[in-house]
């Protein structure tokens, strides 16, 4: 069986099927970026005033009559005087024949003789202070955002800045999510004695939703016939697929010969990992991707939030290391998944609980942590949940 260090890093080399589309601006956030921007002027497009206070020609003087107010919006000013200056506003073109600006705050303002005049309360005075130069930032005709860029929000900024309303992305498409077992019933039904109501569908949806992903529900019966073609009608529209159950070593386990029959590999199958240890990954030549996780609903939550959302979300690591209370001697042979409850910003706690299918008591779990075998480190890397 592969470690889960091996899992991850098999799953780094799986290419995340996506599609290209050319989506409204407001759409894009979170997709990958097909195509290099550009930067349709210089940035900034002129000398930018930085701070509120006055714009001088002349730094070797102390005081200086006011010529005038310079908003942000409006035109370029002119200096006349070169011993004069203008009272200045963040964001405004700095005016002509000036090389410093002033902050607000070293300034004093009088009047002398009916006008208006402003004297510093520094001793010297820098050229060039609080000018954001003209193309300092970048150039016009200059790449501002490269392809392949994953657009967060200050991306999405930057492409309104230079004018795109709608971009060239790539972005995931509709995920099909499979539950599969006789025993499973719908939400709504009251189950019999023999019966659970289905969950992890629900779960794995709702998680999907959350990133921004959109996906559709099928339940399959113990039934091979149903589940081949189930799953070649899906394959037909969608390029990754999401089941629960039927992967183990049951009489009724048909997952993993089903796959195979459809042209799948299987890039693992088992992890020495303690939740989850049948997790079945595969994907074709295609690029179709399946993954396949066990039944057991406290199995699927931890295989599809360490595994799946990590891979799909091109999260490569865990995040650091915390100071657990209440650990358990590790493991001998498998990695051993531990549900965690903060108790300070630093530290958590076990959650305590009744195994693997006690999904009532993991209602109080904030986060994974990861305890690998025979390691009595009690500082462990974590997942939030």
């Amino acid at each position: 069986m592969l470690k889960p260090q091996e899992a991850f890093q098999i799953l780094q080399e799986i290419p995340v099927p996506r599609q290209k589309v050319h989506l409204p601006l407001i759409h894009c956030l979170g997709g990958i970026l097909m195509e290099d921007l550009l930067a349709d002027r210089d940035f900034p497009p002129f000398d930018r005033v930085m701070m509120d206070g006055i714009a001088i020609g002349n730094i070797h003087i102390k005081e200086w009559a006011l010529e005038g107010i310079a908003f942000a919006g409006e035109t370029q000013k002119s200096l006349s005087n070169p011993d004069g200056a203008w009272e200045i506003m963040t964001g405004s073109p700095l005016p002509k024949n000036c090389v410093a600006v002033l902050k607000i705050e070293d300034l004093y303002f009088f009047e002398k003789e009916g006008k208006k005049w402003v004297s510093s309360k520094n001793d010297s005075i820098e050229k060039g202070s609080f000018i954001h130069t003209q193309g300092s930032d970048i150039q016009q005709g200059q790449i501002i955002l490269k392809k392949g860029t994953r657009l967060k929000a200050n991306h999405i900024a930057i492409a309104a800045s230079v004018g795109y309303s709608r971009l060239w992305v790539e972005e995931l498409g509709e995920i099909h999510v499979f539950s599969t077992g006789d025993e499973l019933v719908s939400i709504e039904e009251t189950p019999l004695d023999h019966q659970i109501r289905s969950s992890n569908s629900i779960m794995m949806q709702s998680a999907l939703q959350h990133v921004g992903i959109t996906s559709k529900h099928h339940h399959l019966p113990d039934d091979p016939t149903i589940i081949l073609q189930s799953l070649k009608t899906s394959l037909s529209t969608v390029d990754i697929l999401l089941l629960s159950g039927g992967v183990s070593a049951g009489k009724k386990d048909y997952i993993p010969g089903i796959l195979k029959d459809l042209g799948f590999e299987a890039k693992f199958h088992k992890i020495a990992q303690k939740p989850g240890k049948p997790l079945w990954v595969g994907n074709r030549e295609d690029g179709k991707v399946i993954f396949a996780f066990p039944g057991n609903p406290i199995s699927t939550l931890v295989c599809f939030s360490i595994y799946f959302l990590s891979w799909i979300q091109d999260q490569k690591t865990p995040f650091p290391q915390v100071k657990i209370e209440g650990l358990q001697a590790p493991l001998a042979n498998l990695d051993h998944w531990i549900p965690i409850q903060w108790t300070s910003e630093h530290r958590a706690k076990v959650l305590q609980h009744n195994g693997s299918g006690d999904l009532v008591h993991w209602q109080h779990a904030d986060a994974l942590a990861w305890q690998k075998a025979n390691d009595p480190n009690d500082e462990l890397t974590y997942f939030p949940l």
